[in-house]
């Protein structure tokens, strides 16, 4: 039993080892001079671009951008001219706060006006109808009265209309004088270069208007009207008298006038 016992052992014994070299990769399954295990890592490995599918995907990539920065570029004017009709709106508002606690009378117009100026130098005297409105609404110098889509350096980019007071020789004016508020004009983009200082404008003058009225030159102008700035893909801002705002490509007498009692028609005879 003993010799039996040993023998069965050395048997197993050597079975087990004829399958553990079994195990093993076989000589021929790596090449000469492979190391053992370096196989296992290169073969696990991602596989690099070729310089072919680089400038595939190169392209694709341009592709792709010169199909969408369009449509955000398009976005984004939208967005700027919502946030200038609103910020006109906000404007409306602020001149019918400003009239409902002055007897309905608005701001009036004047000169050339620095804000915060002393009547000296480039600054008319008397106060802008920015500044007459401040404690009503706020300061000229907010972003609220800058369009968006208007160039930095044009501060306080919305006028007053002032045309039929001028001729009048008046420079103040009711609300109860307007009879077609929803038509009337009472402010919008101010796109006309004259009333800008170089280097964005032709003006003179070397500060910024903070009384910008029309009595002497359109303020509202269209794009491509000599002297304009452009001001939105879709047209200009107009505020008008009942405090709705409206984008037009042109001045349409259909929808808008500068005299308060007559419609559109008396546009040619005040400009």
């Amino acid at each position: 039993m003993k010799a039996l016992s040993n023998t069965s052992g050395q048997e197993f014994s050597s079975l087990r080892r004829a399958r553990s070299r079994d195990a093993l990769p076989r000589p021929g399954f790596l090449r000469p001079g492979f190391p053992r295990g370096e196989f296992s890592r290169r073969a696990s490995s991602p596989r690099a671009f070729s310089l072919v599918e680089l400038l595939v995907v190169i392209g694709i990539i341009a592709i792709l951008l010169a199909l969408f920065l369009p449509a955000l570029h398009r976005a984004r004017e939208s967005a700027q001219q919502i946030q200038c009709s609103s910020q006109l709106r906000q404007l409306g508002l602020g001149l019918t706060n400003y009239a409902t606690q002055n007897h309905g009378w608005l701001p009036s117009w004047s000169g050339w006006h620095v804000y915060g100026g002393d009547g000296t130098g480039e600054d008319a005297p008397g106060p802008a109808w920015t500044e007459q409105l401040e404690p009503y609404y706020t300061s000229p110098l907010k972003p609220v009265y800058h369009c968006p889509s208007m160039p930095a350096e044009c501060e306080m980019t919305y006028f007053l209309t002032a045309r039929w007071l001028e001729l009048r020789g008046r420079n103040e004016m009711q609300l109860t004088e307007i009879r077609y508020s929803s038509e009337f004009v009472l402010s919008g983009d101010c796109t006309a270069q004259w009333i800008y200082p170089a280097p964005l404008g032709t003006s003179w003058q070397t500060q910024n208007d903070a009384d910008k009225s029309d009595e002497v030159q359109p303020c509202l102008m269209f794009w491509p009207e000599p002297d304009c700035l452009p001001a939105h893909r879709i047209g200009c801002n107009v505020l008008f008298a009942d405090t709705h705002v409206a984008p037009f490509q042109k001045f349409d007498e259909r929808y808008m006038t500068f005299h308060p009692q007559q419609r559109g028609k008396e546009w040619h005879q005040v400009r």
